[in-house]
């Protein structure tokens, strides 16, 4: 499940609300910033954001969170409406050799 969430090509075939995904640069080892932009139910217009995006294995556990940044090259799009991630990430719990528990939290202002 943890490489699954870190795979942005094959999120582009489970999520069906994805619109564009993709790395900008990488940090460290473990952070990254990133863009995801998302469908939004009509009439709300479709929302996107720049993350700083942080993660750390831990044993069978892993955790995997980040919050919203601003970035030169990526300024708020005019077809789009630029959402803020307050907080929001996932805890990954190994249950057994073939299966996990996933927690997810998302502290987000839609904006708009």
């Amino acid at each position: 499940l943890y490489d699954v969430l870190h795979d942005i090509e094959y999120r582009k075939k489970w999520d069906t609300n994805v619109i564009e995904t993709f790395d900008i640069g990488k940090l460290t080892v473990n952070s990254d910033v990133g863009y995801y932009a998302w469908k939004c139910p009509k009439p709300l217009k479709n929302r996107d954001v720049i993350t700083l995006r942080s993660w750390l294995p831990m044993g069978n556990d892993y955790i995997i969170m980040n919050y919203s940044v601003k970035h030169p090259k990526y300024p708020p799009r005019k077809d789009m409406v630029r959402a803020v991630s307050i907080q929001t990430g996932y805890l990954i719990e190994g249950t057994g050799a073939k299966s996990c528990t996933i927690t997810y939290l998302a502290q987000v202002d839609p904006k708009g």
